[in-house]
Parts: C-alpha cells; structure tokens; sequence
C-alpha cells in the first residue's frame, strides 16, 4: 500500500529573499552608492519599482554593514506603503524592528507605523470539531489528506486553553498541536512531530521560545520581541480574525521546525468566492499570505471553516466536518461499497477517491501518534485476482509472497480467523527501507465482490500497540 508519490508537504511558511542583479556598465557599485541610488529613485524621480528592486538587492546582502541594511529595509517598507501594500508595508517594517534591535531610531520610527497588534474576534468552531481536507497535487491526483482540531483543554486554575493543530498524511506524514490562551490565542506550548523532520517541542515564554529537538540533548532558547504565534496554529488563528474584503495584517510567525527566527506573513483579503467542495458550497473569502504566496478559504458565515488552500503547487478541499467528544471512537462508513468500521478515538480515517487502479479501492487509517509507516485497507475486485489466488486467503498470500521477496516472514506469526464472518490469513514480517527496519502486519480475507487487505507498518517499538489497534478496526469491520 505504499505511495508512489514522495512529496514533502510540511506547511512550515518560508521567507525567500529576492535578489536584484543591477548591471552596470563600470564597477559594481558598493553598498552605500547603491543607497544612493535607491533614495534617488524613491524621493527624487518617483521610481518606487527601481528603488524596491535596489532596496532588495541591499537587504539580501550577506556583509552589508548593518546600519546601512536597516536603512534599505525602513525605506523599502516606505515604498510598499507608497504602492498601497499595506500587508508587506507592514511585514517589512516587522522585519526591521525584529532584525535591526540595535537601530534605535530606525526602529522607533517603524513602530509608528505597526498596527497595535491583531484583534480577534469570538471563536468559531465548536469543542471537538474536525475539519479534513483531501490534498491533491496539480494533476488532480489526490495523495492524502489532513485534519484540523479544535479541543478545549481546562487549566488546574480553572482557566481556558484552546488545543488546536493538524494530522497530516501526503507523503510524509506528521501532527501538531499548541496550546494556546483562550482570549488572547498567545502560544503557551507546542509539539509537532514530522516523519521526515523529526520531533520538536517548544515552551513559549514572553521574550522567549525554549525547544526541544529529538535526537538533541538539551534544549534552546531563541528570543523573541513581542508577541509570536506558533505556525501550526495560524490556520487557527485566520478563523478569528475580523475578515472582509480588503482586510490586511501581518501576523508574526515563529516556526519550530524552521531556522529559530520569526517571520512577518503579509494577509490580505483579496475577495469573495463561491467554492464547491466535497463538503458542499460555500461563500468565502480568499485570503492571499503575501510573504509566502499562499492562498486559503474561508467560509462567510459564523464557522469560518476552511475551505480550500493552495500552496506550494499543493491544494487541498474540505470534505468533511465532524464534532467528536474526548474518547470517542471514530465510525466510518462508505456508502459506494458498503464498508463501515470503527476506529480508536484521535485516529483519522480517509478514503481515496481518484487516482487508484482500476478494480481497487484504498482506505488509509491514521493513527494519533503518526507512527506508522503505512496502515489501512486495501479492497481489490476479487474477479481481478487470478485464478490460483481466488481459491483461499491463504493462496492469495502465499501468491504475493512469492512475488515479494525481501520481506522476512515470522514462522510463527501465521494466524486463521475470521473478519466479517470470513476465514482471514495475516502473518508479521520484518524488512528494511531507507536504512530503517520496519515490522509489517498484513492480513487478507476473500469476498465475492471485494476482497480485502489489511496492513499496518511501523518501527519495532510502536509495532505490538498499533497492531493490536488494527485488530479492534478488524473486527468492527463490516460489508453490506
């Protein structure tokens, strides 16, 4: 049941400098002539296009003397607001106070033009809601999914905590979640665990963010000035902002994943659309993150459920919205083959719907925790089998064993029962990929329309929990 698509979709938001190469005929100009050049073209001929272009160019700079750079970075934050681009007016005269502390004056000045902070309204979404989203490539081709959260977490001192953040499944796989104050939305703590990233888990402080990296001894700290949001909650956090057409903000950005520094992200209300979805229509707002060229959204109407996203030559549509209790188990159930199941609580279920071949259907489940390899069910017309593979589950397994031979089956692991009232065959085995050893459980059952393959992979040490989660997922399953 593995992909074969390999895409690394972390939605970590990146900052790009863009460099400017002015060509000269003589000598290349140095730093302060450059300058020079750019206040010319700002204040003398009107040409804020050249200057942007030239104050980039001086920014990105990696020996600049520092004092010149902030000079660059105040007046291209002048020009932006000069064009009317409030957002990245706003982003760059953030980037200034958080980069240049040292250029008191510069600085002072570009506080006078921050906006007071973000206002949030009321919280949209209901305790328990889960938002999932099918994520496709630009083919069309779907290659996962992700589900936000929303739970709320009770402190000991009696106050509120919103526990917000994502399970994603695109290749890689990974979840998050942040604690956050209830009013204010400021992050208190963090984790986010990526299968190709690692682990890290952050504590937020007033001036400061501690992280723990796995694999790290120790932890770091990395300052911070003013108020940072964490980036797993900013999906979040843009369902609480005052949205309408022509609305902009610039929301400082920390990454734990990232390089430690935070970043302004330029938001800008765009416009309104109508958006058709699995999930149904709906009126939103297109919210375009100018920093990272990004775009999501969100539905006009009290819920301000997230609709859609592009990003980074990925999108993603909403198919569903659940509201689920702690605890509570998850029921699936698919309506064009009659399958249902139940699944452990926290665990996301999602079926694919385009992109299979032909005869086939795949249902992936994701556990909690995303420490699974792979995991879920395959349904395969049992007309396409051959012939020899149709006369048992056993000779269906023995058949692919044949094919696939650098898996190391336990002599001892072969098992006979039963799932929906049908003899079933499954077996353990170990192999190695990517250098990394995997222990794989598979089971198979024989149907007169579908027949089915269960599996789930994992590293040696979460193997015998998740196995014994698939067996409760195999024996809640149904056909009708």
């Amino acid at each position: 049941m593995k992909s074969t698509t390999t895409l690394l979709i972390v939605f970590t938001i990146l900052v790009t400098g863009m460099t400017v190469v002015v060509r000269a005929q003589t000598a290349p100009a140095s730093p302060s002539e450059l300058l020079e050049k750019g206040i010319y073209a700002q204040d003398t001929k009107g040409d804020i296009d050249s200057a942007i272009a030239i104050y980039r160019q001086l920014v990105a700079e990696q020996d600049i003397n520092r004092s010149l750079a902030a000079q660059a970075q105040f007046r291209l934050a002048q020009c932006y607001q000069k064009q009317n681009r409030t957002a990245d007016a706003t982003a760059a005269f953030q980037k200034l106070v958080h980069d240049y502390p040292n250029e008191t004056n510069l600085v002072a000045q570009a506080r006078e033009y921050l906006p007071g902070g973000l206002t949030f309204g009321p919280v949209p979404w209901v305790d328990g809601e889960r938002m999932q989203l099918t994520v496709t490539i630009g083919t069309g081709v779907e290659i996962g999914t992700v589900e936000y959260r929303a739970d709320l977490v009770r402190q000991a001192t009696g106050g509120k905590i919103w526990r917000v953040g994502a399970r994603l499944m695109a290749g890689p796989q990974s979840v998050s979640s942040v604690d956050v104050d209830a009013d204010t939305f400021r992050p208190l703590s963090s984790r986010w665990k990526h299968s190709l990233l690692g682990e890290v888990t952050a504590t937020y402080r007033e001036d400061q963010v501690r992280m723990q990296r796995s694999g790290r001894a120790g932890t770091s700290t990395n300052v911070v000035e003013g108020v940072v949001y964490d980036n797993e909650e900013v999906v979040h956090a843009m369902r609480r902002l005052p949205l309408k057409v022509g609305y902009t903000a610039a929301v400082p950005v920390f990454s734990t994943m990232g390089n430690g520094s935070p970043f302004s992200v330029g938001i800008e209300v765009q416009g309104k659309e109508i958006v058709e979805t699995p999930a149904g229509e709906f009126d939103c707002f297109k919210v375009h993150l100018n920093t990272v060229n990004q775009d999501f959204w969100y539905s006009d109407d009290a819920h301000r459920y997230l609709v859609k996203f592009e990003a980074g030559g990925v999108s993603a549509e909403l198919t569903s919205i659940a509201q689920r209790r702690p605890g509570e188990a998850v029921a699936f159930h698919d309506a064009e083959t009659g399958v249902s199941f139940t699944a452990p609580a926290e665990w996301v279920v999602w079926r694919a719907i385009h992109g299979q071949p032909d005869g086939q259907v795949l249902i992936r489940t994701l556990d909690p925790g995303a420490d699974t390899y792979d995991g879920g069910m395959r349904l395969v017309a049992t007309d396409t089998l051959s012939e020899a593979a149709r006369k048992s589950a056993q000779a269906w397994t023995e058949e692919d064993l044949e094919a696939n031979k650098q898996i190391k089956v336990r002599p001892d692991s072969w098992k006979n029962f039963t799932i929906d009232g049908r003899p079933a065959v499954s077996y353990v085995a170990d192999y190695t990929e990517g250098g990394k050893p995997h222990v794989q459980y598979l089971a198979r059952v024989l149907g007169p329309k579908y027949s089915e393959l269960f599996v789930i992979t994992s590293p040696p040490d979460k193997f015998d929990v998740l196995k014994a989660q698939l067996d409760t997922i195999m024996a809640s399953y149904r056909t009708k």
